[in-house]
């Protein structure tokens, strides 16, 4: 008889993760894209966003290549696609150095070079080759029209963009087809849920630390959260929460969202994909690490299109983790959490001097007054506005590329947004006050 984890071994044993695929396939080129490289050896994050996805496998056309895990014939083809692309690649890192010599001269110090140059750095070496000695005037060239004009990401730029009827009806286009290539696959959850309790458990040893990374690691790339993500769409009576009870969406089954302004909800999931870039530039330090306009809505839509409207596996992991703890929060009730942050998260919530205040109003059964009561409703469905506050923390480093691979780094962000949630509440109750004085 063929146990539940045997069965689940067997399910992942005819499958390949996108990623290790990928980086097989890289290692496999050999030398001559070290500039493209990590320090690990595989490629940069920017490598694959911005060359291997579109540029090589042409993600657009090609969408069998963008699964999180692939069939043996699907990742063969793939795998053959990029080491072909080998020569490509070299030639690709030789125009990024010289592109990156050149920016030196012409002492060009805004922007993001890899975020920049990587793909028009690729379609030299497709057009041209590698780069020859009397081609560094071409590079100096191709820098001056990158950067002719870089006022690219104010907000001013992207109502511009977006006023153009054509735009709009390119970037629904691509949203139809992004959403569509989003399916549900039939991977066990259950090894997911398992390894949370460790994830979100206790460490009391340099030895669980270890065990505790050495998980999380397994999850992010796990199919779970991915699936989760695609059955929001399609089943979600099949999720272990409702995603209109955590505040994630209006609707369910969830919709797509529209492009512009529409008649949605301001839930996280509802949210038109100009208002997500609209976000991403008013948070931004830093605009000139952004792409440009076009770009970042293009972006923004495969984002938005993505299961929880996040690209990369950790921080659909990471989400998926905090709606497990979101849901378990109940600050004025007596229960336990399954899960040993949570319960942290909760004990703390608790000791809140409004938080008490609010319990003592409900064990004495006397009316309670109507700004109280409001606290008491925003207390009731905690998860709510922790989960918006967590989608928008998440969001935020899907779209700066910052990893969230270290367990230490996820649950300091599930803490760090419990207790700027509580915080909200404390300065609105504050608020009240002041003008009931």
């Amino acid at each position: 008889m063929v146990t539940g984890a045997t069965a689940a071994e067997t399910a992942t044993a005819v499958t390949r993760p996108r990623q290790a695929v990928i980086d097989a396939a890289w290692r496999a080129i050999g030398p001559g894209v070290e500039l493209l490289s990590g320090d690990d050896g595989g490629p940069l994050r920017r490598t694959v966003k911005r060359i291997i996805d579109p540029l090589v496998l042409r993600l657009r056309s090609n969408t069998q290549y963008s699964a999180p895990f692939l069939d043996e014939s699907v990742a063969a083809a793939m795998h053959e696609l990029i080491v072909g692309s080998g020569p490509a690649l070299c030639a690709t890192a030789s125009w990024f150095e010289l592109l990156k010599q050149q920016r030196r001269r012409l002492r060009i110090t805004t922007g993001n070079a890899q975020e920049l140059y990587f793909p028009v750095c690729y379609e030299l070496a497709v057009t041209k080759g590698p780069p020859a000695a009397d081609d560094a005037e071409t590079a100096a060239s191709v820098l001056r029209d990158i950067h002719a004009d870089r006022d690219r990401t104010a907000i001013e730029v992207l109502n511009k963009h977006v006023a153009d009827r054509r735009v709009l009806t390119g970037l629904s286009e691509q949203l139809a087809r992004s959403w569509a290539d989003v399916s549900a696959g039939t991977e066990d959850s259950r090894p997911f849920l398992s390894g949370l309790t460790i994830v979100l458990g206790p460490a009391r040893s340099h030895r669980e630390v270890t065990s505790r990374q050495r998980v999380w690691a397994k999850l992010v790339t796990d199919a779970t959260p991915y699936n989760y993500g695609a059955k929001a769409r399609c089943a979600p009576g099949e999720l272990p929460w409702s995603i209109t009870d955590t505040g994630l969406s209006s609707v369910e089954p969830q919709q797509p969202p529209p492009i512009d302004r529409g008649a949605t909800g301001d839930r996280p999931l509802d949210r038109a994909v100009v208002d997500r870039v609209r976000a991403t530039l008013r948070r931004a330090l830093d605009r000139d690490e952004l792409p440009d306009v076009p770009l970042l809505c293009a972006e923004e839509v495969d984002r938005s299109c993505a299961p929880w409207g996040l690209l990369a596996e950790e921080n659909q992991a990471a989400l998926v983790a905090g709606i497990e703890v979101a849901v378990e929060l109940a600050p004025l009730a007596e229960t336990t959490p399954r899960y040993q942050l949570a319960a942290v998260i909760q004990a703390r919530l608790r000791k809140e001097a409004y938080v008490l205040h609010a319990r003592r109003y409900l064990v004495a059964g006397g009316p309670i007054h109507p700004r109280q009561q409001q606290v008491i409703d925003d207390l009731a469905v905690f998860a709510r506005p922790y989960l918006n506050r967590l989608w928008a923390r998440l969001h935020g480093r899907d779209v700066w590329q910052e990893p969230c691979t270290d367990v230490d780094d996820v649950r300091s962000i599930l803490e760090g947004v419990a207790r700027s949630v509580s915080l909200d509440h404390r300065q609105r109750i504050k608020a009240m006050l002041q003008v009931a004085g």
